[in-house]
């Protein structure tokens, strides 16, 4: 299930929210080109430890509330459009 989608690229300061899911509760801080988990209060803390996702390849992800963080390419050619583990 997608909560939201937003293209980075048209964030122009500092903003966040909140999503509750899995019996949890993250929050989410957005920035020009950035996007990162600033709150969680899942045990663990590995989504708040990522820091920022700005361009890389590697999602953020919360196990114990089942939340996932991607970034998509805009269509760029020299974009990474897959990750391989």
């Amino acid at each position: 299930m997608v909560v939201r989608e937003i293209d980075l690229a048209a964030v122009t300061g500092e903003e966040s929210f909140e999503v509750e899911a899995g019996g949890g509760r993250n929050t989410i801080a957005l920035r020009p080109g950035g996007i990162c988990v600033s709150d969680a209060d899942c045990p663990d803390q590995v989504c708040v430890k990522r820091g920022w996702l700005e361009g890389g390849a590697a999602p953020i992800v919360c196990l114990p509330h089942r939340l996932v963080i991607t970034l998509v390419s805009g269509g760029s050619e020299d974009a990474l459009d897959a990750v391989s583990g």
